[in-house]
């Protein structure tokens, strides 16, 4: 089976993916991933070939306009519901990138002929080729599904650009959903989060891969005391630097005693000083081999980093800026797997206090219970078997 993994130049989006492509590599599957050209360098660090397709579009530039939409600022406290009221708008990112891409992984999809189509949740050009093709669209979530929940809105959305492929328009939310998110914490129709459709979902392990890199002798070396690891992602520095308060963080835990692990994505080495003795700068050091060795993690509530330390069993406080970082951090913290508190004036004295109780075991159950219902899910190699083939022969357009 030829296997076409499809998303737009976004990192964050294609290493949740990575897994269940190698799976299909392994079991025989040709597999390819088609995405803009910014993120081919990328694609090939993780073994994977790589084809680029379309344009480019300045996804940060366009990121940080959504961000300014969804951050939190101290007056104001911006939820999913508050989002709502953008309508199609909150779809416009992905619109974007399938305006850019759609055109020349057509062109692509039709030469290479792929049996399945994997598309990253939001990258609408995966559905629409693979509808002009008649092969089977399979989605791929990253975790809690907030990509979902424009939904309602993505009709409107994408009807220009369906109408010009000879489309009377799309599904979404393809044949079905892999969802390597553990279940007690995914959004789900009828729940507290408003506006979730029914999404028909293949649940699937998530197995935390978070880039290639070096590891440091004393990564392996006996531990002296706790450790706490202060990370604000790869993403957030790309589009607002405001968002970025690892430094605030490190300096209040510094006084707690403890190792803390400020670690930051190795472009943005730079932007952080060990303040104290117990403070330890870690720079591109992939979380998978990094969080399993802490006892605490506190970040801004990225799905990488929340599902990396729910894989390793480790509790977590989130300090959320965003809509969707909000959803991530409710949606842990009522599993009992985390706790959170948001930015503002003296928010390190509580923050403080919260990693204190983190430490001392209050978080512990919570996160090794969701840790374990993660590890009953599939792994991405039985998820692999079970995918449709094709299933009609194609009709390429």
């Amino acid at each position: 089976m030829r296997v076409m993994f499809t998303l737009w130049n976004w990192t964050t989006h294609l290493y949740p993916m990575v897994p269940l492509a190698w799976s299909l590599r392994a079991a025989g599957h040709e597999v390819v991933v088609a995405t803009q050209p910014g993120l081919v360098p990328t694609v090939r660090g993780t073994g994977l070939p790589a084809v680029a397709v379309g344009a480019d579009v300045d996804t940060a530039a366009m990121m940080g306009k959504y961000v300014q939409r969804a951050r939190r600022h101290d007056a104001q406290l911006v939820e999913w519901a508050d989002m709502r009221r953008f309508g199609p708008r909150n779809c416009w990112l992905g619109v974007a990138a399938a305006e850019a891409m759609t055109g020349g992984l057509h062109d692509f999809a039709r030469a290479w002929q792929p049996d399945l189509v994997v598309f990253e949740a939001t990258t609408y050009a995966g559905p629409i080729v693979a509808r002009l093709l008649g092969v089977p669209a399979v989605r791929h979530t990253w975790g809690i599904d907030y990509a979902c929940l424009t939904r309602e809105f993505e009709d409107e959305a994408l009807a220009d650009l369906c109408a010009r492929w000879g489309l009377p328009g799309v599904e979404p939310l393809g044949e079905v959903t892999v969802d390597p998110c553990p279940p007690s914490v995914q959004v789900v129709a009828g729940g507290p989060v408003p506006g979730v459709p029914e999404v028909t979902r293949l649940p699937m392990r998530y197995v935390p891969y978070n880039g290639p890199g070096k590891l440091p002798g004393w990564l392996t070396e006996p531990r002296r005391g706790k450790r706490v690891c202060v990370t604000w992602g790869m993403s957030n520095g790309r589009f607002d630097k405001e968002l970025v308060v690892t430094g605030r963080v490190v300096e209040a835990l510094a006084g707690l005693g403890v190792e803390v692990l400020a670690a930051v994505p190795a472009a943005e080495g730079d932007v952080i000083e060990a303040v104290a003795p117990n403070v330890r700068v870690v720079r591109g050091l992939p979380f998978h081999a990094l969080l399993p060795t802490c006892d605490a993690v506190v970040s801004q509530g990225g799905l990488g980093t929340l599902l990396t330390a729910v894989a390793a069993g480790v509790p977590q406080v989130v300090v959320p800026q965003r809509a969707d970082l909000i959803l991530n951090a409710r949606q842990l913290a009522a599993a009992g797997a985390a706790d959170f508190v948001f930015p503002g004036d003296g928010f390190e004295e509580l923050l403080t206090e919260k990693v204190a109780a983190v430490l001392a075991g209050s978080l512990d159950d919570g996160a090794r219970k969701l840790s374990a219902e993660l590890h009953e899910l599939p792994t991405p190699n039985q998820i692999a078997a079970r995918l449709p083939p094709r299933e009609a022969p194609s009709t390429a357009a």
